[in-house]
């Protein structure tokens, strides 16, 4: 009988160098993990020669690997995904001393922030045999973070890696799932500000749905004598995302026309790109001693303002897609 996801499970672990050992893999992602594409490719050439119109032989380039995971954003486990993307975190994770990601400045103070890579593994039984594959030199290209009326904060990280060997077959190898003990944040429990000052700014108040996404840009080395990555590369790290929310006055196309050359011009929503944060996006999970995340942006420029429902009996919604220069994480856990 064909089995179910049921058998499987997905762990991961930071390296101390690209593709070496990770210690241990037994971070979970969060919440509802799945696997939502997985592909293994080493790039085959076939070759001709003159005189035929079929190949004669095939030649294998370098290997490499693309994985989908899709998460719950979680109030215990799921802010160490943001490692892969500014490194290791200061603090500890208390509301005096929280857990910090990235930084409000930019130029010479970013420069250290370089996500670090990770090991996944991914293991299932099958009806005759298990299989445990190990994935070294992973590296988030793209961490997206979404949620909506109704719903969790639902996370996908679009992962590539470099390394992978012939993977186990051996019972002891596997593992089973990582602890996963926390809880979902949803969109009950969340805001979003923004402004000149964005933490002592208006939230918006009939938001409906909200999108943030990192995106690294990421790519893999590799070196004469090994088909395998040597090395991953960040080429440059773009934070974007949407937001959509009923049409209550001209507060946001207000901002659209700002950013227009004229007397009033403001390069971002704040007016300068150096006056603190813009945006803040925030989840708890209500309890009295909350955990909590949040992320401020800093630069916000808006791209464009769209209006929808502009008809009989609908609601009207204004819709904004957005990009923000960098972005500081705070996450409270304990």
């Amino acid at each position: 009988m064909v089995r179910t996801g049921a058998y499987a499970y997905v762990n991961y672990g930071y390296e101390s160098t690209f593709g070496g050992s990770a210690g241990s893999i037994t971070n979970s992602f969060g919440q509802r993990t799945a696997v939502s594409s997985f592909t293994l490719n080493h790039n085959k050439m076939s070759l001709g020669k003159l005189g035929q119109v079929d190949p004669t032989a095939y030649a294998y380039g370098t290997q490499s690997g693309t994985l989908g995971v899709n998460f719950v954003l979680g109030d215990t486990t799921s802010h160490n995904i943001f490692k892969s993307i500014y490194g290791a975190a200061t603090g500890a994770g208390s509301s005096g001393n929280p857990y910090i990601y990235g930084s409000s400045t930019e130029g010479a103070a970013n420069k250290t922030l370089v996500g670090s890579s990770f090991t996944t593994e991914i293991g299932f039984n099958g009806e005759t045999d298990y299989m445990v594959r190990t994935l070294k030199g992973c590296v988030t290209n793209s961490l997206a973070l979404t949620t909506t009326i109704g719903g969790t904060v639902d996370c996908t990280a679009d992962i590539v890696y470099g390394k992978e060997d012939v993977p186990s077959n051996t019972s002891s190898h596997f593992s089973d799932d990582a602890t996963e003990n926390s809880l979902p944040f949803t969109f009950a429990h969340g805001t979003l500000k923004l402004g000149s000052s964005a933490t002592a700014g208006d939230a918006l108040v009939e938001l409906q749905d909200v999108d943030l996404t990192f995106t690294q840009n990421s790519d893999l080395l590799y070196t004469i004598g090994s088909q395998q990555s040597v090395a991953g590369i960040k080429r440059s790290l773009d934070i974007t995302g949407r937001f959509r929310q009923a049409l209550r006055s001209d507060d946001v196309i207000d901002h659209v026309f700002e950013q227009l050359k004229g007397t009033a011009y403001k390069e971002s929503v704040g007016g300068d790109v150096g006056s603190g944060a813009e945006f803040e996006l925030f989840f708890t999970n209500g309890a009295s001693s909350p955990k909590t995340i949040k992320v401020q942006g800093y630069g916000l420029g808006f791209n464009d303002h769209n209006v929808t429902g502009l008809e009989p009996v609908e609601p009207v919604f204004e819709e904004v897609n957005w990009q923000i220069r960098r972005a500081k994480i705070t996450a409270v856990n304990a």
